[in-house]
């Protein structure tokens, strides 16, 4: 386990250079996730203690969900001003987040079965 937890605060630790190196927007953790992936992705699989790593990681993932619901409570002066233009967005944002998901799916299934 020693050896997934070493792994994925070297991803963090990767993607926190790269963000401050190329003054990236996107946060340090984020690239390391994407590192990570690629990294999973060429080698094809993962290893046993990187797994339990995670395992014991999401276990206490939606504790990080408190402070976002806080954040909601203590804003809502500004969120009932912005209500409609947030409903908005969100509205239109989940079409568009579904319709790409089914074109992508379309052409994934029509290029799986060219395969065959």
């Amino acid at each position: 386990m020693l050896k997934g937890i070493i792994t994925l605060i070297f991803f963090q630790f990767i993607g926190e250079c790269i963000a401050k190196l190329f003054d990236l927007l996107v946060p340090g953790p984020v690239i390391g996730m994407v590192l990570l992936l690629i990294f999973l992705i060429i080698r094809k699989a993962s290893f046993s203690s990187l797994d339990n790593a995670v395992a014991i990681h999401l276990r206490y993932l939606p504790m990080l969900f408190i402070p976002a619901a806080m954040g909601i409570i203590t804003q809502v002066d500004i969120i009932s001003k912005e209500f409609w233009a947030i409903t908005i967005s969100l509205f239109a944002g989940t079409i568009i987040a579904l319709a790409f998901c089914a074109k992508l799916m379309d052409y994934l299934t029509i290029r799986q079965e060219n395969k065959k």
